[in-house]
């Protein structure tokens, strides 16, 4: 609405010595063995789609190379099929219900126990990371030790709203982590690499996207393989490789259709669950298959830190992997698995569960049973079968997980829902607390749904507008309680004109218990676009109470308290957001604008500045703030942001504007 508007993993281990002297002030590192460590995570991995796995149709021999050369886990599991809570676990060494990140948005790693990077860095070494999706950025808590934390996407091309991609391709994330390395500056290091291309879409680039036509996935992750041995080649060149460990594993799998999931994030079946997981380094033996379930992802982070020889933490719920390379019984009988994806984004039941070397357990409206000696495939539900089994892995899983726990969440900004949602994600709820109870409908009554919505919403899927309408209408006759289902109808219904479908659709949703905050917002800016601005702000202001770190959201209602005659009031919104310790640029504009209604110019003209300081791509600013300098006869400055405004502005969105501008600045000269 505003721009209209405003124009207004080991065997015994030989000490090593390190190259350089530990700093002073380290804390007990004479003591540790001071190896470079370099984890990779790759997002959305099947270890089955690799050629170290048994896959012959694979193209990954930099992976298959690395396992040839280390130890490869044939059963490695993650906790969660989504990219956030899987990570958490990896760096803290933790299930979700003790680090609490328990989907992708709403929830920041930011619990009293130390990061795998935090450990690191007090102890000296080196710390970097270089992320592949905004998933993992920054204001989700995953920089934490890490003095280098590159998580910047490129910027969205000109002619879309301002802001950033919501990830970059892996040769991008190699390129920055391999200079970092090249100014490293010799103490040991522990260096983070992400590469998230295996994630839906899948869309190779050349000349993978030929090789692999018609499997776009086995593209990505052949593409993948071939960064991959850039960066390994990067650490190899290095000084001091050879005192370098390894950590590759991916963060969940990929259902491909598997048990009726198209993509990950609902489902608890080892399409997702399990994952590849490699090391290589001194000590550890060269071509060794662990076979057991013995890799998790909370065993990372114990692994890591018994390589280096420092001692267990007290809090972890890992167990270093040392023993199962070395042929020892594997002491991890178990593995805490859960996904409360489906509650939170789709008003189904969440689903959590434990699984062993021989069996799989899900705790659900309608719970399962897997031997996965005789069936792999997790294809039979054995649960009546083994009642003796079943109650001994509920007693597991209250252990880690009781009926009855809390879930506390923390609101996202609408930029942020957005990138989530161009990943694939409608996360981020409105809802402070969710109670696991495991009731409500169970996600696999709702396969039919999860199908319509990946021919409606996935990038994969070629589907035209025309076809994804009906297709969201038939899964909403379906689940009218799914909130998933009313961002993405609604959203349809905006793209193709259909203001007054989605305000209906909207306020149906509403009915129907649809609390979010993103629901009113959108509910606002419709009203605006129909001129009713009493029902807009009242939309807005529903929208604030439910969501009030949403800056955006509260800047369309200080828009509207001004389109109202209500300058005090926006001002009030406006000075709320810059409250929160963001820079938002809008906020300043908006500011600007109540100072222009209550002429002070001196003061609009100050706010303006601050909002084209903080974001000189905010064009509104840039036009408002020469209009302001115009006023007082400061024309060399209003030129200025006349033509920084005309170099960015586009016809389709300020196409009423531009000659108007142009006819200013013309009598300027």
């Amino acid at each position: 609405m505003r721009s209209s508007r405003s124009f207004a993993c080991f065997a015994a281990l030989l000490a090593l010595v390190s190259c350089r002297q530990p700093e002073k002030g380290s804390q007990n590192t004479a003591r540790l063995r001071l190896l470079n460590v370099v984890l990779v995570t790759i997002d959305t991995l099947r270890p089955d789609r690799l050629g170290c796995y048994g896959y012959t149709k694979a193209a990954t021999p930099n992976l298959d190379k690395l396992a040839r050369n280390g130890t490869l886990f044939e059963n490695a599991v993650t906790h969660v099929p989504l990219t956030a809570p899987s990570h958490a676990s990896i760096f803290t060494g933790t299930y979700p219900p003790v680090h609490k990140v328990r989907d992708n948005g709403g929830f920041v790693l930011e619990g009293p126990e130390a990061t795998l990077a935090e450990i690191l860095q007090r102890k000296g070494w080196d710390t970097a990371a270089f992320i592949g999706a905004s998933v993992l950025k920054r204001s989700f808590g995953f920089s934490r030790g890490f003095t280098v934390f590159d998580d910047r996407m490129p910027k969205l091309e000109p002619g879309q709203p301002s802001g950033d991609y919501a990830e970059r391709r892996a040769g991008a994330v190699v390129d920055k982590a391999a200079d970092w390395l090249r100014g490293q500056t010799g103490r040991p290091y522990f260096l983070w690499v992400h590469v998230f291309d295996p994630h839906s879409p899948y869309d190779p680039p050349s000349p993978f996207r030929e090789q692999f036509r018609g499997r776009a996935y086995d593209g990505e992750v052949a593409y993948t393989d071939r960064e991959l041995g850039r960066l390994f080649d990067a650490v190899a060149q290095k000084p001091g490789s050879e005192n370098t460990l390894l950590v590759v594993l991916s963060d969940h799998g990929e259902s491909l259709q598997d048990h009726g999931e198209y993509s990950h994030g609902v489902f608890l079946y080892d399409a997702t669950l399990r994952i590849a997981c490699i090391l290589s380094g001194p000590g550890i033996p060269k071509g060794v298959r662990v076979k057991q379930q013995a890799a998790r992802a909370v065993d990372v982070l114990p692994t890591i830190l018994d390589f280096i020889g420092e001692k267990p933490l007290a809090h972890a719920q890992g167990a270093s992997l040392v023993p199962a390379i070395n042929g020892k019984p594997d002491p991890n009988v178990w593995s805490y698995a859960e996904s409360l994806y489906p509650m939170i984004n789709m008003g189904w039941a969440e689903l959590r569960g434990i699984r062993t070397n021989r069996w799989k357990y899900v705790r659900a409206p309608k719970p399962e049973l897997y031997d996965l000696s005789s069936d792999p495939g997790e294809t039979v539900n054995i649960l009546q079968e083994h009642p003796e089994e079943v109650k001994a892995l509920e007693a597991r899983l209250q252990s880690v997980a009781a009926d009855g726990e809390k879930v506390e969440t923390t609101m996202i900004d609408r930029r942020t829902m957005e990138q989530l949602k161009s990943l694939g994600y409608v996360g981020g709820s409105s809802h402070a607390q969710y109670t696991l109870r495991g009731k409500g409908t169970d996600p696999k009554d709702r396969k039919d749904v999860l199908r319509l919505l990946y021919l409606a919403i996935s990038p994969d899927w070629a589907g035209k507008a025309s076809e994804r309408i009906p297709l969201l209408r038939k899964a909403l006759a379906e689940d009218p309680g799914n909130p998933t289902i009313y961002y993405h109808l609604g959203d349809e219904y905006s793209k193709a004109g259909r203001i007054v479908d989605a305000i209906n659709l909207y306020e149906q949703g509403a009915r129907h218990g649809i609390g979010e905050a993103w629901l009113y917002s959108r509910l606002g800016n419709l009203y605006v676009r129909r001129g009713n601005l009493q029902e807009a702000i009242a939309a807005f202001e529903n929208a604030a109470r439910r969501n009030p770190s949403d800056c955006e959201s509260l800047s369309d209602l200080g828009m509207a308290y001004l389109d109202t005659g209500r300058p005090a009031d926006a001002e009030r919104v406006y000075k709320w957001c810059l409250a929160t310790g963001d820079t938002f640029a809008p906020a300043y504009n908006g500011l600007g604008l109540a100072a222009v209604e209550k002429r002070d110019m001196a003061a609009a003209r100050g706010y303006f500045e601050k909002a084209v300081q903080a974001d000189p791509d905010l064009l509104e600013a840039q036009l408002n703030l020469g209009r302001s300098y115009k006023m007082i006869g400061a024309n060399t400055r209003a030129r200025e942001c006349f033509e920084a405004f005309l170099a960015k502005a586009t016809p389709a969105e300020y196409g009423a504007i531009i000659p108007k501008i142009k006819a200013e600045l013309a009598e300027l000269r």
